[in-house]
């Protein structure tokens, strides 16, 4: 197991934990109450699997990897055409859709990201013309339908790969990081509290916080 992965997995272990004994308080909104007890339940499934990783297919799990990895390549290289074109056309709703930050886009639900990234590309195929003058041409939108279609179409639901009943065929890493992206909405949801309830707050972060082997903060590999 990476270890930084590994260092998320223990994070898990203390923050399920600390969200079942806080439910009610977190309950004061409906949306953090029901992102917190999808977190909760989906810990067993990461759980279940922890033990596996060395068994798991790695030609399966390169390959959805590398999927993922071209079709956000592709989608983000488009982003900042795509804004000139929609600003120049000051189409509003356009605009917000391709100014998506890289970090946010890289962290939707995998699904929720494919469907984000095939809107950017029906976009830039209805905006050809423009977007022309970017050296983005037919075969550059052709080939990013292509890598996006690839990415859709063998991608597991992270609610599925979250239900041990249904998971049978998910590897370790797509279970890790279906919880990991749960944990991410969670995030959006309590970040409420920090007015609302201060000292709930205080108590998730630190419940929420990565400790690396040494006792120490630990922080995320840097984005490529």
């Amino acid at each position: 197991m990476h270890s930084f992965r590994a260092d998320q997995f223990r994070m898990m272990g203390v923050l399920s934990p600390w969200l079942t004994s806080n439910l009610p308080a977190i309950g004061k909104s409906k949306v953090a109450g029901k992102e917190a007890a999808d977190v909760v339940a989906g810990l067993p499934a990461v759980q279940a699997k922890a033990g596996l990783t060395a068994t798991q297919t790695k030609a399966v799990t390169g390959r959805r990897t590398q999927q993922q990895q071209a079709f956000e390549k592709r989608i983000l290289s488009m982003l900042g055409p795509l804004q000139m074109v929609a600003t120049a056309a000051k189409d509003m709703p356009f605009l917000a859709l391709v100014t998506i930050g890289r970090t946010t886009f890289r962290r939707l639900r995998p699904e929720l990201q494919a469907g984000v990234g095939q809107q950017v590309l029906a976009k830039a195929t209805t905006n050809a013309p423009a977007l022309a003058d970017h050296a983005i041409d037919a075969a550059f939108l052709a080939e990013a339908k292509t890598l996006a279609d690839a990415f859709q179409k063998g991608l597991p639901d992270t609610q599925t790969l979250l239900d041990a009943r249904k998971n049978a065929n998910a590897t370790y890493e797509e279970v890790h990081e279906a919880e990991m992206t749960q944990i991410y909405e969670l995030d959006k949801a309590m970040s409420v509290f920090e007015t609302v309830d201060p000292d709930l707050f205080k108590g998730y972060k630190a419940a929420r916080a990565l400790l690396d082997s040494a006792g120490g903060k630990n922080k995320p590999p840097k984005e490529a």
